[in-house]
């Protein structure tokens, strides 16, 4: 989805390589971990949710429930680490 919506944003220019980075930064779709950005070392700043299976009518017999949000704007532990910069 996040491909996706940088090849809508630059209306499939896959030349104009600057323009397709900058459109994934910006990640502008909706994610089913709902909205995130990314820090410095490239990885997701977003929310972590408890989840627990549970039986359901369903066709796969199973489904998701969310618990509980278990982190909020969670940071990887070693993005002070890295040299990589935007």
């Amino acid at each position: 989805m996040l491909i996706d919506s940088a090849v809508r944003a630059t209306k499939g220019n896959l030349k104009d390589t600057q323009a397709l980075v900058k459109a994934m930064r910006k990640a502008d779709f909706d994610s089913i971990r709902g909205r995130f950005t990314y820090n410095v070392n490239h990885h997701p700043i977003q929310d972590f949710y408890l989840l627990q299976a549970v039986k359901s009518p369903g066709p796969d017999g199973a489904e998701m429930r969310i618990l509980q949000k278990a982190f909020e704007k969670h940071k990887d532990a070693y993005s002070q680490d890295c040299k990589m910069k935007w």
